[in-house]
Formats: structure tokens, sequence, C-alpha cells
């Protein structure tokens, strides 16, 4: 009786892994189809991409490429260890509507960085917030010896054409050991068809409204690593690199007189001081279009604020 029970088990795991092995060949003979639609989509938002292997991960269900490069529209040149496309719009021929993407060890120049400090710099003009230091930010961190540095990426979003409300739900840069970037955006009305020309776009900024939209940064070494670059570079101690930092920033807070910035500055204080989280958020009391935001400059900081709920914080 015992030997019948383990020869039907042992002729249960045959079928099993067979059917298994079966069904992944099966994936496998369509996922080269699928690794190209993705990587059509990935070249209308970068300069060039391209890939070495690719399978299908049944038990993850994902579509695994492996030794993935490709250049940003900025012109950084990225290399990734893997990609799983966990989930995708494969048949949109348009924008894809949803997507789950996971980029696992990334290696990302530090001239990547300076670009997002371009971005940033270019927020911190609409909203008024001086972005100098991070300017500073690749110099710095190559003198650290980062030149490079390892990050894995995770995105996810999805686009909803019977609400049109799209929604950025999770997006992660982890670089290395220096700290998470961490991105979340709510839209409302969304046009479900693509903006082909700028009546479209004029269109589209009136119809569709924010809804939601942080920014994070949680600190594991970056600012440590970054002070210790600035102390070597002016031959001072750690201790003395804080208290100029700290020292600059605050006299920048006594000589604003405009309350978003200093709210923005004390948020930048108390971060540098215990660097934890820091994080900016626009959450307006009710979805506002986005093309009021070109208002703000009608209408200063203080509406900006009120109307689309611009808060600093740290912890």
């Amino acid at each position: 009786m015992r030997k019948g029970w383990v020869i039907g088990m042992a002729a249960l795991v045959a079928v099993g892994g067979a059917g298994y092995f079966a069904a992944d060949h099966f994936a496998n003979a369509k996922v080269h189809e699928r690794a190209e639609i993705f990587a059509r989509d990935m070249r209308k938002v970068t300069k060039e991409f391209r890939y070495g292997t690719v399978r299908a991960d049944l038990l993850s269900q994902s579509i695994v490429m492996t030794n993935v490069e490709f250049v940003t529209l900025d012109g950084d040149r990225i290399r990734a260890e893997r990609v799983a496309v966990k989930d995708f719009d494969w048949r949109s021929r348009g924008t894809p509507r949803y997507a789950d993407i996971e980029v696992k060890r990334a290696d990302v120049p530090s001239t990547a960085l300076t670009n997002l400090a371009r971005a940033s710099g270019q927020l911190g003009a609409i909203i008024g917030v001086s972005t100098g230091p991070a300017a500073n930010a690749q110099r710095l961190l190559d003198r650290a010896g980062y030149q490079r540095t390892t990050s894995d990426f995770f995105v996810r979003y999805r686009l909803d054409e019977e609400t049109g409300q799209f929604e950025l739900s999770d997006v992660q840069l982890a670089v290395s050991d220096l700290g998470d970037v961490l991105v979340n955006v709510k839209l409302g009305n969304v046009p479900s068809r693509g903006i082909r020309d700028g009546a479209a776009l004029l269109s589209a900024g009136t119809t569709t409204t924010l809804v939601h939209a942080s920014v994070s940064f949680r600190d594991r070494s970056l600012v440590s690593r970054l002070l210790k670059a600035y102390a070597a570079e002016r031959h001072i101690s750690e201790a003395d690199a804080l208290a100029r930092v700290l020292a600059d920033l605050r006299a920048d807070r006594a000589r604003s007189r405009d309350a978003v910035e200093r709210e923005a500055l004390d948020a930048l204080i108390r971060f540098v001081e215990r660097p934890t989280e820091i994080r900016v958020a626009l959450d307006p009391a009710r979805p506002v279009p986005l093309l009021a935001m070109g208002l703000q400059f009608l209408g200063g900081r203080t509406f900006a604020k009120d109307a689309f709920g611009l808060k600093f914080s740290a912890r």
C-alpha cells in the first residue's frame, strides 16, 4: 500500500513537472515577441534601448530581460543586470495604459544626478526655492568615489480609460547604500487618446487635473558622504562642514521674506541635522487643472501653496 502511494506521488510530481516545463516552453516561444513590443515602447522614451537574452519566468509571471542597456533622453547611458516586466499593456499600439517593471542592479553614472538636479532646479524656480547645493552633488559624489552607483528601480502605473484616472503608484529608485527616491502621482480626467498636436495638448491641460503628487528621499548615507567630500575639499573636519552648511542654510532662511521658501528651508535644515526623510508634496483640497499651475507665476508662491496644497516636511 505504501509502495503504491509513493509511486502515485512520484507520478504526480512527474506529470506536474512535465506540465510546468511544457508551459514554460510555450511561454518562451512567445516571449521574444513580447520583449520586442516592450523594447519598441521603451525606445519611444529613450534615445536607445537594447537587451541580451530574454526568458519567461512562470513563477513570478514576468518576462525577464538580461544585459539591458539604454540611453536616457538626457544622454546618460545606463546598464542593468536584469529587467523584469511583471505586467504590461501588450495589446496597446499607442502608449501602454499600465505597467509594472523592476530594474535590478543598474549601473548609473553620477551625471544622471546632475540632470536630476537640473530638473529640481527648474521646479525650484517655480516654487522659489534655491537648489544650488544639489547642483554640486555630482562633483561631491565624484570626489567621494561615486562616479557610478548601482541602483534598483521599481515602476508601477495604470491609466483607467473609463474614469480617466492615472496613477503612478510606485516609483522607487534605490541607489546602492546612499538612499531611496520615491515618487507618487495621481491625475484625473486624463484623455484616453494620444496628444498629437498643440491644440490637443492645450485641451488636455484644461481638463486633466492634479489629484496628488509627492517626491521624497529616504537617506541611508548620502548626506554623510556628501559632508565628508565637502569637508575634504575644504580641508576641514566633518563637524565643521556640517556647522558651515547649517549656518548657510539658516542665513538663507533669515534673509527670506517668503513663507513658502522658509518652510522649505526649515525642512531642509531638519533633514541635514538628522537625515532620515525629506518630502515635498502637492495635496490640493480638490483636483486642480494642470493648466492652472501656470497661474502661480501671476499669483505668487502663496497662491501655489493655497491652490495646490504645497507642503514640505522632514523627519
